[in-house]
Parts: structure tokens; sequence; C-alpha cells
């Protein structure tokens, strides 16, 4: 009955957002309530609105004016890329992030601690090579999936390509793989991929179209390689799926613990090389990754800081990116951009003295990288005070301008989160709000508890060359363009605290959101 009620709220509130938007097209000014708002609004007069969304106005226009005057967001994050560098979860530079974040807030003189959890163990990557040994001789880049066991030494063995449409299919090749050297599927074919994504999103994870996903998307993939390890084989090779000979970073799905069987990805380009050779005979090759394990749990921090709401202290907006990252490159776009725009917005907001009615939180998550373990710690420590958090955005897909938020399915928030936007709008010249559903970062767990939780919409800015890729570096951060971010998350968190109503809540959803 509730989920019933809650569909025929949300498909109303659809269709006042709708016509809002048709609103905002015809003109700037907001229609009366019975047109552009759902009914939370409606008891606000329309000189109330106004009047909230003039002083948003003001203040959102001088937090740019002090980003752009005073803004330390490049300089720190310089020194994150550079001097502490790539930040695994659990590895000592991440912890060293977390202490050196929590010291930069306190510089700003913002109230900040760490929160910490542990995982089963810290992983190191070291030394790693291949080489195909027939019917070609040729050394080929190579890097283990995070937390993917070692090889034992060298190994040499035979290659074998799967071509597998669904589950089923894998039966033929049961009892064949063990001891070979396996490539999980086709080389991507990377002529379908968009030249020109509207977002940086899409340019990772591009908008599913047309057929679905063989395999039911990353949740199938996740099964196949499970069966396909249960097989024995000597090392599982996967396709970076990116052009110009750049790697791709995942991890192996054991929270933190090794895989069966090693795994590995190759560049498209050898991963492609090694497919057409098996269309000729037979190919072998040979590998040899030594990783490494913690032999203990290692410590994995979060650093939460927050300035006190003077009216509604005990209620919370919360801004955020995560910390950690993929070691083959520097952690710049995925995502010190994000992490270092929150440190940004802290810093602003502090500086100008000003005192929010309801506390505003900033954290810099960890182990958003392996499913959430950041978001996860701080929602334990804080389950009394789910209730009360208003709204979180988290920023999350590099350097690019933020052009839009996404609503994430929140419709029954549609009318409260327009007022909010409007004043964001005029001032970072932002496109109407994003009726996508996104998910995949760190608002998901909040959402998963009902909290109203936001999604950064960026333009693409190298996004999909960078991201989990060797080319994650410094010099491919565009500063205008990531102070602007920083300078939108100080202004909505201020423009949420300053909002006369909460955000409504929703009911929990009977299967976690992806």
């Amino acid at each position: 009955m509730i989920r019933i009620r809650r569909h025929l709220l949300a498909y109303v509130a659809i269709l006042l957002f709708c016509s809002s938007l048709l609103a905002q097209s015809a003109e700037a000014v907001p229609q009366g309530p019975t047109q552009t708002t759902p009914p939370a609004t409606a008891e606000r007069s329309q000189q109330q609105r106004d009047a909230y969304r003039k002083a948003m106005e003001d203040a959102d226009q001088k937090i740019a004016a002090e980003v752009r005057a005073h803004s330390e967001l490049m300089k720190n994050l310089e020194y994150l890329t550079t001097q502490i560098g790539p930040r695994l979860t659990g590895s000592p530079q991440m912890q060293a992030a977390s202490q050196w974040t929590l010291k930069r807030f306190q510089d700003y003189h913002v109230d900040a601690h760490l929160e910490t959890a542990e995982i089963a163990h810290g992983w190191t990557r070291g030394a790693e090579t291949a080489e195909i040994t027939s019917p070609i001789q040729r050394r080929i880049g190579i890097h283990a999936l995070g937390w993917s066991k070692a090889t034992d030494g060298e190994i040499t063995g035979n290659v074998m390509a799967l071509n597998i449409t669904k589950l089923a299919d894998l039966g033929p090749y049961k009892g064949k793989l063990k001891g070979a050297i396996v490539l999980l599927r086709p080389p991507v074919d990377l002529s379908k991929l968009d030249p020109s994504p509207e977002n940086a999103y899409d340019a990772v994870i591009p908008p599913a179209r047309g057929v679905p996903e063989p395999n039911g998307g990353w949740r199938g993939r996740l099964q196949l390689m499970r069966q396909v390890a249960a097989e024995q084989p000597a090392l599982i090779l996967t396709d970076s799926g990116k052009p110009d000979s750049l790697f791709n970073m995942g991890g192996v799905f054991t929270r933190y613990s090794a895989s069966d069987v090693p795994m590995a990805f190759l560049t498209h380009e050898d991963y492609d090389l090694l497919y057409r050779l098996l269309q000729a005979g037979a190919v072998t090759m040979k590998a040899n990754l030594q990783e490494a394990f913690s032999d203990k749990p290692a410590p994995a921090s979060i650093t939460v800081a927050e300035i006190k709401g003077s009216e509604h202290p005990e209620e919370r907006v919360l801004v955020g990116g995560h910390l950690d990252s993929w070691d083959l490159g520097q952690g710049a776009l995925d995502n010190g951009t994000g992490a270092m725009a929150t440190l940004e917005a802290a810093r602003a907001l502090q500086a100008l003295g000003w005192k929010p009615k309801r506390t505003i939180t900033f954290i810099l998550f960890t182990g958003e990288e392996q499913g959430g373990l950041g978001a996860d710690t701080f929602l334990k420590n804080h389950a009394a005070e789910i209730p009360a958090i208003d709204a979180v955005l988290i920023h999350d897909t590099g350097t690019g301008k933020v052009f839009s938020i996404s609503l994430e399915n929140l419709w029954e928030t549609a009318g409260l989160m327009r007022e909010i936007y409007l004043p964001l709008q005029e001032v970072f010249d932002l496109q109407p709000l994003s009726t996508r559903y996104f998910g995949s970062s760190d608002h998901v767990p909040f959402l998963n508890k009902g909290v109203p939780a936001y999604f950064c919409v960026q333009l693409p800015a190298q996004y999909r060359e960078a991201h989990h890729s060797q080319t994650d570096t410094f010099d491919k951060v565009l500063p205008d363009q990531i102070n602007q971010g920083a300078a939108l998350l100080a202004a909505w968190a201020w423009n949420v605290s300053e909002m006369p109503q909460a955000l409504p809540h929703h009911a929990e959803p009977a299967s976690p959101m992806d």
C-alpha cells in the first residue's frame, strides 16, 4: 500500500515538475503555486518565494566571488596529487591524505574529525609483466585488478577466448579452462563509443539504449567472472575498453580480500591482438603479477567537517566527494577534483563568516571505488541522525563544469529543489534540473536510506580518458571549471540550509539502488 501511494505521488510530482520546466523555458519568473509547485510548497506565498530567491541569488554571487578571488583549490589539489599521490583504500597514502585533509579543514577554522573503519586487507601493486610467446614474441603491458591475488611466480599457459552472450553459454567451456589464460569476452567495439557524450558520466558509462546488455549488466559480468574463476584458470584477462593504449582499473568485488584467481587488464590494442591471433591458431603467453596483501586489517578513514547551524543544528546538509582513487595515475580527476572542491566549499563559506540555519557537513569519503565503504561508515556512525539529514550533493565526475544537478528520481522533492536551484541556475548559468538517474557514487547509500541525495552533472572534459587510467593526472585539471564546481557546492549547501522547509525523505527501496 505504501508503494502504491508513493507511485501516485511520484506521478503527480512528475506532472508538476514537467510543467515547471516548461515555465522555465518560457520566462524566468516562477509562476503561481498551483502551476509550478507541489502541495508541500503551496503554503508559502509568492512573495516569500521571491524573497528567498533574491536572498539566495545575492548569497550565491558572493560565494562565487569569494572562490574566484581567494580559491586555494588548485594549490591543495597539486599537493594531494603530487606529494601524496594515488590513494587506494586502506593504503598508507590514503591515510596520509585523510590526515592532511583533516589539518586543511582545521587550518580554515572548520571543525573536523576522522571517522575510521577497517578493511579486511590492504593491497599493494607489485611488479607486473606479460609476454606473448607464440605464435609471435611480444612483451605487452598488464595491470592486475585491485585486490587480485598474485600469480604463483611466472606462469605460462594457453590462451583461450570465451564467446558468451548469456551465462548458460559457459557450459561448453566447463572442465576446459583449468590452467588456461582466459580472455573473458570479445574485444570492445570502440567504434560504438559516443564521440561527443553529453556529460562526463556518459563518457564512461554510456546510457542504455535499445537491446539490454547481455548477461544483465555489471551484476551479470560479476557472476560470469565468478563462474569462470570456479573453473580454475591460471589468469583471467579483460579489455581496458579505452583507446590509445590506455589502461583501465577496477576491483574484483571480494570486499578487500584476495580474488579466487589472478585477474588483470590489458590495453584494448593488446587484447585485440591476442584475440585476432587466436582466430588463426593456438596462442601461448606468460605473465607474472606480484601483488601483496596486508597480513591484518587496514584502517580506512573519512574526513568529516562541519559549520554548525544556528537555528536547526540537528539538521544536516551534506556535500562531498571521495578522496580515494585507483593507483595507475595520480587520482586527480577521479576524484581529487571533487574532494578538493568540497574542501574549497568549506573554506569559502567559513571565510564569508556566515552562520547557516542548518548544519552544513563536508565529507571526503573513502572506498567509493570499491562499493561505498565511506558512505556506509558515515551512515552507520550516524544512524540515529539519518531522519535529520536534509539533503546530500556529490561531486564525482572530474574537472568539467557542473551544468546541472540530477534529481535521481526524487520526484517528490522537485518543487522544493526547483526553488533551491533557480538562484544557482541564474548565478552559475546552469541548464534545468536533470531528470536522469545516474547513481554510481557516494550518494547512493544515502538514497537507499531514504535521504534526498543528488548528483552533479558535469561536462566531459577528458573524463573518458582519465577515468581509472594512467592519465588521471594533475595536468588535466581545468582550474576555472573545477572552481565553479566548488562554488556551486557551497552555494547549493547554503541555499538548502536557508530553505524554510526541509526536503522530504522517501521510503527505503525494497532492494538497494545501484
